[in-house]
């Protein structure tokens, strides 16, 4: 993978791809263990690491 292939998702993308609202999204966004960064004030995913989180997630309660 190249530097150029990494695709970032900010919390306002995070909350389309979860279907949820904004303030859901964040919840998401800081719970334990979510893979999310902190670059400046801007909260970002990255989509790999997304992907992971989620495979191993799966049939889990996230608490919020």
């Amino acid at each position: 993978m190249q530097k150029s292939d990494i695709i970032m998702y900010t919390v306002k993308e995070i909350q389309h791809i979860f279907k949820c609202s904004l303030s859901q999204a964040y919840g998401i966004v800081n719970a334990n263990g979510f893979p999310s960064i902190k670059v400046g004030g801007k909260i970002l995913v990255e989509k790999m690491a997304l992907e992971n989180w989620l495979d191993k997630s799966r049939g889990k309660q996230i608490k919020l």
